[in-house]
């Protein structure tokens, strides 16, 4: 009888090692994907798309997918480059997804894990995956995709029959109120948009306005600051191709903290892409010009004497933005003047690099720097040095910097599939 158990219970550990042999193989053999995405809610892809191996790095990858946003007028449109790498080498395709402003994130995750899978399907179909895969129609998550082959943007289609034109619009607003012993504030933000885009045009039209009021308990008594501000923009841009734009833009704003009573300003401007417009979420090269007017009327006196004015005023700007699978980088010079007066003007640049130098090290910097010249808003009225410590006002500047830097290395396992949200 004993022999007969241990014979039974060699036999079911021989059929279960069997089993288990079997799913290791197929895990073996799954694709290895490497998901470059700063969007992406990895916790719930890898547990919806369970027949593929995540990696860490796209050194180890089968396929990395390298997934960019653009923003819409009705929300975010995603580009997921699937770039074949190893034997997978000369094969690419890129999917879309657009995301709706009135979708939930649960929404937006689910279409993106259907555009993944059907991403997916293209290379597993040459690997004897193929025939373990179970096709079935997606759960819920509207799919909008679109096939670029070539390299060629995908064609979008545009519903005929939108009641609201491609309009979207959004209201926010929120409170907040703290305090402590010794001090207590107070918060009011609110905020309206208005946008339309469609192929040709670019409506935008936003308002934001703010109060924010701070007491606090000081040996000589309380010491109470209120910064104000509101700013009404306005942008209408026209589309001259695939390399030109067309844009007249303009506003109205008041800050408290900037000695500004009211500014209005109208800029009309032209932009130049090297690049197509349509290569835009992976690169672009654009150079924009405007020339307008600007008026202001101050709070107080300023150190030119001035309680109002109005500037014929002009700004250049270059940018240089890229996204590859060795990274990402940027880089921005922007110069603004008053015509009627080149001696008052600022200069800034800016620029981010993230870069993959080899498998698991990552390094990241940042800088920027400014030299400012054009501070024609600043209060001739001398501040006492609690104003200046809760920054009342702007203070005279002639430059501006920041850096930043840094590095990351990750060694280890290759694999980055279980996910395990205990604690």
């Amino acid at each position: 009888m004993g022999r007969r158990l241990g014979l039974v219970l060699w036999v079911l550990c021989v059929g279960a090692g069997a089993g288990d042999a079997q799913d290791a193989a197929r895990g073996a053999a799954a694709l290895r994907v490497f998901l470059d995405c700063n969007r992406c809610d990895f916790d719930f892809l890898r547990r919806e798309i369970t027949f593929v191996n995540y990696v860490r790095d796209r050194y180890d990858a089968q396929v990395h997918v390298l997934v960019t946003t653009e923003n819409s007028g009705g929300g975010r449109l995603y580009t997921l480059d699937f770039i074949g790498l190893e034997e997978f080498a000369d094969r690419g395709v890129s999917y879309t997804y657009s995301e709706s402003r009135t979708d939930t994130d649960n929404e937006t995750r689910e279409g993106l894990a259907q555009v993944l899978r059907v991403g997916f399907l293209h290379y597993i179909i040459d690997t004897p995956m193929a025939y373990d895969i179970r096709i079935g129609a997606g759960g819920g998550g509207g799919v909008g995709t679109g096939f670029a082959g070539g390299g060629r943007r995908p064609v979008m289609a545009q519903p005929d029959d939108d009641p609201w034109d491609f309009w979207v619009f959004r209201l926010s607003t929120n409170a907040r109120v703290s305090g402590e012993a010794s001090r207590r504030q107070r918060n009011f933000n609110g905020s309206a948009s208005a946008n339309r885009t469609t192929e040709d045009w670019i409506v935008r039209a936003e308002f934001d306005g703010s109060y924010r009021e701070t007491v606090t308990r000081l040996s000589t008594g309380d010491f109470t600051n209120v910064r104000t501000s509101y700013q009404l923009d306005g942008q209408l841009v026209k589309s001259l191709g695939e390399h030109w734009g067309a844009s007249i833009r303009g506003g109205s704003s008041a800050s408290t903290f900037l000695n500004q009573d009211q500014r209005i300003r109208v800029l009309p401007g032209v932009e130049f892409n090297v690049f197509p417009y349509s290569e835009s979420s992976r690169r672009s090269l654009t150079f924009a010009y405007e020339l307008g007017v600007e008026s202001y009327d101050y709070l107080e006196e300023t150190i030119f004497g001035k309680v109002e004015e109005t500037l014929a005023a002009q700004e250049v700007e270059v940018t240089f933005d890229v996204e590859q699978p060795w990274g990402d980088s940027r880089v921005r010079l922007r110069y603004n003047s008053y015509v009627n007066d080149l001696s008052k003007y600022s200069t800034s640049v800016f620029g981010n690099l993230s870069f993959r130098v080899v498998r698991g090290l990552s390094v990241f910097a940042s800088a920027s720097g400014a030299l400012v010249r054009d501070q024609v808003y600043l209060s001739g009225k001398k501040l006492t040095d609690e104003e200046i410590l809760v920054e009342r006002r702007q203070l005279a500047t002639d430059s501006r910097y920041r850096v930043s830097f840094g590095f990351s290395y990750t060694f280890g396992s290759i694999f980055n599939n279980v996910v395990n949200p205990r604690f």
